[in-house]
């Protein structure tokens, strides 16, 4: 009896310390105030060297975009820190997270160096990586050319799990839009965070991802885009929330030895190219000239916005005649994506999906919703291409010399008819459909639509195994090898028993709509 007593009274314990450090306050109105003052891109003016630069670049298609694409790692983090560089009058960041590792200390150096020569930063970031980047973030806040701001922050700094599970319905939603902005001229928009794996800069995984840096039209729509979540009611200044007092030189010295801690010659080389495209007008060189249209999701993801992706980028996929080639890492397309695909499919589109196989995903929860389609959409003719844990990048640059241990897909890419291209933020799974909010770039633009579709399928069939139906609908997995042999696998290839093992452990619980 008396055990069962204290058994209750344990559990009322932790049940109240779940509502006590769960049901945290929201910040302080009076800082939110004082802090938070509502602001908006900049314009800027013609004598401003940067605009004439582009200007200058635009009257070459005049109403056109010019579009560069950045499919590696190295070359994608040297294009944007040569941008924070060039920038003369502001720059607007937003992402999802940015880790507390070598780029990312890169990454907020070169804002410091932009701020201390006179340029606006305003950075706005997602609270789900933020744990152990609060003192930093308000000591980079102290720069009076800098704001920061979180989007639907915890509001309890310390116990963010307790604080999740008493606020679950308001922080299971989370911002993933990812965007630069330099002066209102030139944005970088796609799939990439900031941090080592995006970069190239871990020896142990790689994440294969792409980018588009667009200036022309689209460029205000994107400004438009950040202003709105940048005076949205959830975003909160960074001094509202974390009250301690900061050292900022301790802070600041904390990120010199970030780094300073490893070798960054390949990033120098790179940056170095990038600056030279940027600073002697040869940009225009690499350069594909396109209608542009930016789809991002109203903060509150309202799917009734105008620009709402999910619905958009639905219309669009309905219109094709030809072929559909999508690419999204984490592929949970439900009961009516699937039953949309085999659709087209059956209509007589050539549909393509290109996916994480068990191995090679850092979510093996996600693999756990996946599966539960595959079949159907073999059996309507849908080609899937499961990319390969090993599957390395063509001449890969690396911070370290050499390719990752580990490759995933992390690129979130879809290809139209071959004359549009949709590169952004979405993967097509409940979670960017539903819960978080998302962004990117819709583009008209027949050459580069082609060129992306043919670098994809040169070497598909040595990155991926085909997953395929045999003679009595069994799943197989084909792996193409470059000396024209191959080998078929009746299970998961190359995943672990403790993959498996997630992956039917999380199937058979009911979380598809958080996947």
């Amino acid at each position: 009896m008396d055990a069962t007593k204290f058994l209750v009274k344990l559990i009322m314990m932790a049940f109240a310390g779940l509502v006590f450090f769960g049901c945290a306050q929201r910040p302080d109105p009076a800082l939110i105030v004082q802090y938070k003052q509502a602001s908006y891109a900049l314009i800027a003016p013609d004598e401003l060297s940067n605009k004439q630069s582009i200007m200058q670049l635009q009257s070459y298609q005049p109403g056109k975009n010019g579009i560069a694409i950045l499919p590696d790692g190295v070359s994608a983090l040297a294009a944007r820190i040569a941008l924070i560089e060039k920038a003369q009058l502001s720059i607007d960041a937003q992402y999802y997270m940015i880790k507390e590792d070598l780029t990312g200390a890169i990454f907020l150096g070169h804002l410091l160096k932009a701020a201390e020569r006179g340029v606006r930063v305003r950075l706005l970031m997602d609270d789900i990586n933020t744990n152990n980047y609060d003192d930093m973030l308000k000591a980079i806040t102290m720069h009076p050319n800098i704001e920061v701001r979180i989007f639907n922050p915890f509001y309890n700094r310390r116990f963010r799990v307790t604080n999740m599970l008493g606020d679950f319905q308001r922080l299971n939603s989370r911002m993933h839009n990812k965007s630069l902005t330099i002066d209102g001229l030139i944005s970088v928009v796609g799939g990439r965070n900031i941090g080592d794996e995006y970069f190239s800069a871990r020896d142990d995984l790689d994440f294969a991802d792409i980018d588009a840096m667009a200036f022309g039209p689209v460029v205000q729509q994107v400004s438009q885009a950040f202003d709105l979540y940048w005076n949205d009611r959830r975003s909160y200044p960074m001094e509202a929330l974390n009250l301690k007092s900061v050292d900022q030189d301790a802070q600041l010295r904390r990120l010199e030895q970030q780094l300073f801690s490893q070798s960054l010659k390949p990033l120098l080389q790179a940056h170095t190219r990038y600056q030279q495209l940027i600073s002697n007008h040869s940009l225009r060189d690499v350069l594909y000239w396109c209608d542009a249209e930016l789809f991002v999701d109203h903060p509150d993801k309202n799917p009734d916005f105008a620009q709402d992706v999910a619905s958009n980028l639905a219309q669009v996929l309905g219109r094709a005649k030809q072929t559909i080639l999508l690419s999204s890492p984490y592929f949970v397309p439900g009961v009516a994506g699937s039953q949309g695909l085999s659709a087209i499919a059956k209509s007589g589109v050539d549909v393509s999906v290109i996916t994480n196989s068990l191995a090679a995903t850092d979510v093996a929860a996600v693999h756990a919703g996946y599966k539960n389609y595959r079949q159907q959409l073999l059996e309507a003719n849908v080609f899937i291409y499961e990319i390969k844990p090993d599957a390395k990048q063509r001449q890969r640059l690396a911070f370290f010399g050499k390719g990752a241990s580990r490759a995933s897909l992390h690129s979130k890419l879809f290809v139209i008819d071959q004359e549009k291209l949709f590169i952004g933020s979405f993967n097509w799974d409940p979670r960017s459909i539903n819960l978080n909010t998302e962004m990117g770039l819709l583009l008209s633009c027949p050459n580069l639509a082609d060129k992306v579709t043919q670098q994809i399928r040169d070497n598909l069939d040595y990155k991926s195994y085909q997953v395929q139906l045999d003679s009595n609908h069994r799943l197989r997995w084909r792996e193409k090898l470059r000396n024209q042999t191959e080998i078929v696998y009746s299970q998961e290839p190359k995943a672990t028993l403790w993959r498996k093992f997630q992956a039917w452990l999380v199937g058979l619980l009911p979380l598809e709509d958080q996947l």
